[in-house]
């Protein structure tokens, strides 16, 4: 037990403080949601340790520096690794055994509470972690008894502690230095338990998710990524991205983002333009920078595509998820059309302890305040780009039906009376394209495409003749000719589909040329 501190004047002494084992539990399993959230904390000390390897000259530049993330189907085993400055051989016992005492807060690291180390306890048989820094002579181990722990934390003893715990299930080995670097971290997971797909051995889930979650690099295949990365590089940690590589691959995880967004098969939409905002904090300063990027807000972007959304970033490490900002938009469904992301920059503004929200207050208020204006300024796009494509329907839809009624007049078995009507309705649906072709909100290219195509329609109008196959027709007698186009009249009338019915009177009228 931890012993209290006497209270100088009190008159009495304090009891002795209790931490009970329910603690641990809370600190691993219970902590996070999404098992795959471990990888973000697991990261996000990486990339702290390589920060630090950095500024005491270890490294020349995050360029320098390595997250190695390798799976073993096989064996069932997970190995982090960084090249960070790693714990020195005098601060790794002390530090493997600390609660929530993180040296971090108070400085500019993503990680500060102390209790991400432990988030795989939960998920794992053994968790075990190795490190050493530069000029140490050993490497050592802290090894914890997943096992063990589930098996005291399920007691029904109220006098188990957490030094009880600790003591069980913890275990400290020295290694052999010459099969590990000069410095680094480093985390194994052994025997995950099988979640879901076996998220924590799937690939393919890990790189999504800490493609969409981690400080990683953008892709090359991402036109705006350079852009982007000078906008935050003045930012510190916010504009700094790390290698993470799984399995070895050569190329690092990029983040999802691409100069396309696909919708499906045969829908798909370019990224168009991009836009960067700043937002002041209550004192003047910059509490934090965003960018935008406009496309063509076909609808609600896939969640596969990892893009959609006003994300949240600190230090470049996601915040919740796609829907944090969910509040800023008119309307709900707007936030899945979005592209972008805010890097939070003041210090005010805080995470909560899983990471999946900010803690309230006035600085986080003021953020969404001014993101306000932003989400306004996507649900204009989305119902601009709404209008345009009722428009663009139109168009097509009316274009469908002059050709349609063009096939009708051409084929030359209908009466010159409906002939007639179907010229009329012709006028009619050339009027509706010429009013989608003027609408306001069709600029440039756009509108200079459409005019092309009505144009087209147009001259193909002038040059139906009433009659094609009329001889056919023509070589009956009168009084059966009328009927025959009496007939068809009315088979075009009745008919819900025109192009069924042509294809009828195509097959009636071959059958009476061979009389």
């Amino acid at each position: 037990m931890i012993e209290a501190q006497r209270v100088v004047g009190a008159g009495s002494e304090m009891p002795e403080i209790f931490v009970g084992m329910d603690i641990l539990e809370l600190l691993s399993s219970s902590m996070y949601v999404n098992p795959l959230s471990i990888f973000r904390e697991y990261v996000q000390n990486a990339t702290d340790a390589i920060d630090d390897a950095v500024a005491s000259g270890l490294l020349s530049s995050t360029d320098d520096g390595l997250i190695e993330i390798n799976l073993d189907h096989i064996d069932r085993r997970v190995v982090i690794r960084d090249n960070g400055r790693g714990l020195s051989n005098r601060d790794f016992s002390v530090r493997m055994l600390s609660f929530g005492a993180s040296e971090k807060r108070g400085t500019d690291a993503r990680g500060f509470r102390g209790v991400g180390r432990l988030s795989g306890l939960g998920y794992v048989q053994q968790l075990v972690f190795r490190s050493r820094a530069k000029g140490d002579t050993k490497v050592l181990e802290a090894a914890w008894d997943g096992r063990a722990v589930k098996r005291m934390l399920a007691s029904a003893s109220n006098d188990v502690d957490l030094q009880t715990i600790v003591r069980e299930a913890v275990t400290f080995k020295q290694l052999d230095p010459e099969d590990f670097p000069v410095h680094f971290f480093e985390v194994e997971l052994i025997k995950p338990r099988r979640i879901a797909n076996d998220r924590l051995l799937n690939e393919l889930e890990l790189e999504a998710f800490i493609g969409q979650v981690c400080p990683c690099p953008f892709s090359p295949e991402f036109s705006f990524g350079s852009e982007i990365a000078a906008l935050l590089a003045p930012h510190g940690r916010a504009g700094k991205s790390y290698n993470i590589h799984i399995n070895g691959a050569e190329t690092p995880v990029y983040r999802p983002y691409r100069d396309e967004v696909v919708y499906s098969d045969a829908k798909k939409s370019a990224l168009r333009s991009l836009k960067s905002f700043e937002i002041e904090n209550i004192d003047g300063g910059i509490a934090a920078i965003g960018w935008l990027i406009h496309h063509d807000y076909h609808g609600m972007i896939p969640t596969s595509q990892g893009v959609r959304g006003l994300r949240a970033r600190v230090g470049n490490i996601q915040i919740g998820n796609d829907r944090l900002f969910l509040e800023v938009f008119p309307e709900d469904r707007f936030c899945s059309w979005a592209i972008g992301e805010v890097h939070v920059l003041d210090a005010r503004v805080v995470p909560n302890g899983r990471r999946d929200e900010f803690e309230s207050n006035t600085h986080l208020d003021n953020i969404i305040a001014h993101l306000r204006p932003v989400g306004a300024e996507v649900a204009r796009e989305c119902r601009v780009s709404s209008q345009k494509r009722n428009r663009l329907k139109t168009f097509e839809l009316s274009a469908d039906k002059v050709y349609e009624k063009l096939g009708v007049i051409k084929q030359g078995a209908i009466s010159d009376r409906y002939a007639k009507s179907m010229k009329a309705e012709i006028g009619t649906l050339l009027s509706e394209m010429q009013k989608a072709v003027n609408f306001e909100l069709f600029e440039g290219e756009d509108r200079r495409a459409l005019r092309g195509q009505l144009a087209s329609i147009e001259k193909a109008v002038d040059a139906q003749t009433t009659r094609a196959r009329g001889d056919i027709i023509e070589n009956l007698p009168d009084h059966k000719r009328t009927i025959y186009k009496e007939v068809f009249d009315l088979i075009y009338d009745c008919s819900v589909n025109q192009v069924a019915a042509k294809s009828l009177i195509d097959r009636m009228l071959d059958r009476l040329s061979r009389k």
